[in-house]
Formats: C-alpha cells, sequence, structure tokens
C-alpha cells in the first residue's frame, strides 16, 4: 500500500513537472503571435496610408481638372453672349440700314437734299409757319444725323465684338488641349497608382488574395506601361519635320509630305489621306454621330443626355452600331488596329497629340474630314488644321 502511494506520488509530481515544461515551452509561441498580430496591425495601418496617399495623389489631380473645366465651361458661356450680342448689332446695323436706304431714295427724287429743306421753309405761309418748319426741319436733320452716327458707333461696336469673339475662341481652344492633355495625364496616373495600391494590399492579404491581387497589379501596370508610352506619341508633322522615319504600324504615325509646319503660325502639313468605303457599322455609327451635330462640347460628356466629349461621342456612336469601345481617346487608341493615313476608310478612327499622349480623337468620314466632339461643338470639319496634330489612325476590329 505504501508502495502504491508513493508511485501515485511520484506520477503526481512527474505530472505536475511535465505540466510545467509544457507550459514554460508553448508560452513564447503565444507571446509569439501577439507580437505577430500587432506587427500585422501596424503593417495594415502604414499600407492604409500609403494607399490613401495614393488616392490623394489623384484627388488633387481631379481637382486640377475640374478647376480647368469651371474655366472652360466660363469661356464656352462668354462665347455664346459675344455671339447673342453681334446677332443683335448685326439686327440693328440691317434695320437702320432700310431707314437710310429709304431716305436716300426720297432725297435722290427730289435731287437734293437742301431742296428738299428749302422748299418746306420757303413754303411758309406766316412767320409762326416758318418757325415750325424750320424746327421740324431741324428736326429732321438731327434724327438722319442720330441714325447715321448709330450706325457709325455700331459699325465700330461690332469689329470690336468680333476682336473679342476671336479671342475668347482662341481662349476656348488652348483650355480644350489643356484639358485633354490633363486628361491624358491622369488616365496613366490612375494606372500606376493602382497598381502601387494592388501592390501594397497584396503584402497583407491572405494567400488567395496575393494571387488574385498580384494578377490585378501586372494588368494595372501592364496598362499603365501602354499610356505611359503613348506620352511619346508624335504628331506626323513634328515626327516628319524632326526626319524621323514614318512607319504608322510602328511609331504610330501616318505618311506625310514636308510641305506644312508643326506649329499654330505656320501653315498646317497636307498628309494624304484614303477615303475607302466604310462597313456596315461605322456607316451605322456615323449615321448616330451626326444626329448630334450642333450639339455643345461638354467635358466628360458620354450619351445624349449630358452632351459629349471627343471620345464620349465615338463610344456612344459605335455603341449605338453594336461596337464596345474604352471610354477614353488613349485606350481608343490602344484598342484599334494602326494602318497608314492612305490606308484609312470611312469609319476609322483618327488620332491626335498636342506633345504628350493622345489627346483627341474624330471619325473619318472620307474625302479628308471627320465628324467630332471639339470646342466649338459637335462638327463636320476638315483635317488640314489638325494635321498639325495628327498621329495616326486606328481601324476597329
Amino acid at each position: 500500500m505504501g508502495k502504491r502511494n508513493k508511485w501515485r506520488k511520484s506520477m503526481v509530481l512527474a505530472l505536475a513537472l511535465a505540466g510545467g515544461l509544457l507550459f514554460n515551452t508553448v508560452q513564447p509561441t503565444v507571446v509569439h503571435a501577439e507580437e505577430t498580430s500587432q506587427q500585422m496591425i501596424d503593417k495594415k495601418a502604414k499600407i492604409d496610408t500609403e494607399v490613401k496617399k495614393l488616392q490623394e495623389e489623384l484627388t488633387k489631380l481631379q481637382k486640377e481638372i475640374d478647376e480647368k473645366v469651371k474655366v472652360f465651361n466660363k469661356v464656352q458661356a462668354d462665347i455664346k453672349e459675344v455671339d447673342a450680342d453681334i446677332v443683335d448689332t448685326k439686327k440693328r446695323i440691317e434695320q437702320r440700314s432700310a431707314i437710310l436706304n429709304d431716305r436716300m431714295a426720297a432725297y435722290q427724287a427730289q435731287d437734293n437734299t437742301v431742296g428738299v429743306y428749302l422748299n418746306a421753309v420757303l413754303e411758309a405761309k406766316s412767320f409762326a409757319d416758318l418757325m415750325d418748319r424750320v424746327v421740324a426741319v431741324k428736326t429732321l436733320m438731327d434724327a438722319d444725323q442720330d441714325l447715321v452716327d448709330q450706325q457709325e458707333a455700331d459699325k465700330a461696336n461690332l469689329e470690336k465684338q468680333k476682336a473679342t469673339l476671336d479671342e475668347k475662341q482662341k481662349e476656348l481652344q488652348k483650355q480644350f488641349q489643356e484639358l485633354q492633355q490633363k486628361e491624358s495625364e491622369m488616365e496613366v496616373k490612375k494606372a500606376e497608382n493602382e497598381a502601387k495600391s494592388l501592390a501594397l494590399k497584396a503584402q497583407i492579404a491572405t494567400k488567395q488574395e496575393e494571387e488574385r491581387l498580384e494578377a490585378e497589379r501586372k494588368a494595372a501596370e501592364e496598362e499603365a506601361a501602354r499610356l505611359r508610352a503613348l506620352q511619346a506619341a508624335t504628331p506626323v508633322v513634328q515626327a516628319t519635320n524632326n526626319n524621323v522615319n514614318d512607319n504608322t504600324s510602328n511609331s504610330n504615325t501616318s505618311n506625310a509630305n514636308n510641305s506644312g509646319k508643326a506649329n499654330n503660325e505656320k501653315s498646317p502639313q497636307k498628309v494624304v489621306v484614303g477615303s475607302g468605303s466604310g462597313t456596315a457599322s461605322s456607316g451605322d455609327a456615323i449615321s448616330t454621330a451626326k444626329q448630334f451635330l450642333g450639339r455643345s462640347y461638354v467635358w466628360g460628356g458620354s450619351n445624349p443626355s449630358t452632351g459629349f466629349d471627343c471620345s464620349g461621342l465615338v463610344q456612344w456612336s459605335y455603341k449605338q452600331a453594336g461596337v464596345s469601345l474604352p471610354r477614353t481617346a488613349s485606350q481608343q487608341y490602344l484598342a484599334t488596329q494602326r494602318i497608314s493615313a492612305s490606308e484609312a476608310r470611312v469609319g476609322d478612327l483618327v488620332f491626335f497629340s498636342y506633345g504628350s499622349g493622345i489627346a483627341h480623337v474624330g471619325i473619318y468620314l472620307g474625302n479628308n474630314t471627320m465628324i467630332d466632339a471639339q470646342n466649338k461643338g459637335v462638327v463636320i470639319e476638315s483635317l488640314d488644321w489638325w494635321n498639325q496634330y495628327l498621329v495616326g489612325f486606328g481601324r476597329i476590329q
């Protein structure tokens, strides 16, 4: 019995010691786990901060764009106001011209103006009648002179209004180009920051999430690289004037001769453009686009209810024809097949750059014309002026 009790005490002691050893062995692991968890919390907080900074960069750039849009819209409103003033001034001039022409015809029928007024005075029957006639004649003469003075003042004012309109239209064109440049920059920045954000999030993701985020990051980086490459897109005229070889399939330019110059102060270069027949879908897209001729340009507009910008008009028109295109000019450029200018046919897209990135797009109509949404609204216009900014043509697959 005593031996059994001793054995039991020994077992209890052994178990107690084992328990103590086990506790001492596991305890550091628990402490380590707690430290790792805290580190992960700190790491997540740091990554969240960095992701937020990336978003703030985009927000700041968007605010800059929004401010430019406000200026653009203000200039558009100013132009409408000046246009209305010009219409009113022209109307007054036309109405006054009709009155003055009638007066001149009446005077000519009486041989001379002085004779008309002199006869009116000489035919007076009394001194009082004479004074009345003199006052009446003076009133008529003053009225005639007032009409002439008003006419000259309105004609001078009309010239000033036309000069103001010309300045406003140049300012609008400048704002239009700056906005399109900013949009191109914003596209690149969005893609770059998206890739950075996904890389940061992958650091605190589960294995399964990490694989998904990694795939998305690679796609974002590839998109950023393609958009970044477009920042170096050079207009045809600049390329040829700098002796750059023309190769639309590789250098994103189209055939051109050296007759033009690369800035607004010089005549634009002539580019030989083809006029092949379009497809059924391109015909439908063009018919849709023509429905909006005269509609004002709206920055960021992509449907009839909001109005259109350049790429919005292209996307909407082709969507109605059953063809899906990306939203922006740069994305549409990347989504189309490069062709030379001489290969261009009706319905191809034509792309332009002001020196950095793809900034503008239109639908080619043949005969060196296109339909596009630009600062003056949705119009059909010649490519002649635009040739100085031409980067190339794209065919929808």
